[in-house]
């Protein structure tokens, strides 16, 4: 698969070398093939496109959340290499989180038992798997909700 800037990735396979060649612990990054790096880019860049951000899009109709009316911040840039980086370890087996996607909210099993907020791990907040990607974009996403006054 192959990088299309805006059509299934807000950065280029460049943009994300340069990323991490700055970043301290990049090994994993660099283990993976260059077709794994893609794809983990096109991921981290649709999960954040799914978030709701300030402005408004170049395209009604374009496939991601940029271009906007304005330049893609470099918060975002390094938020979908922060979120490309946390999927490559992703517990995707994880029991909880798919009893989460489930819509299970508790398990009692003997004397033990587990309940899920599922309020907040469904919020924007937590659809990124990285927290430094959640704080990279916080401050691009829309708060609160839109009032017509007409």
């Amino acid at each position: 698969m192959t990088i299309t800037l805006y059509q299934n990735s807000l950065v280029t396979l460049e943009d994300a070398q340069c990323y991490f060649d700055e970043r301290y612990d990049s090994a994993d990054w660099y283990a993976l093939e260059e077709t794994e790096q893609e794809k983990l880019l096109i991921s981290a860049s649709k999960k954040i496109s799914r978030l709701d951000f300030v402005g408004t899009p170049k395209q009604p109709s374009q496939p991601l959340a940029f271009p906007r009316d304005y330049e893609l911040p470099q918060d975002i840039k390094d938020a979908v290499c922060e979120e490309a980086y946390s999927l490559i370890n992703s517990q995707d087996n994880d029991i909880h989180k798919k009893n989460i996607e489930n819509n299970i909210s508790s398990i009692s099993l003997g004397a033990g038992s587990v309940s899920y907020n599922t309020t907040a791990l469904n919020s924007d907040d937590n659809q990124l798997s990285s927290s430094t990607a959640r704080y990279l974009v916080k401050k691009w996403v829309k708060k609160g909700y839109p009032i017509n006054f007409s």
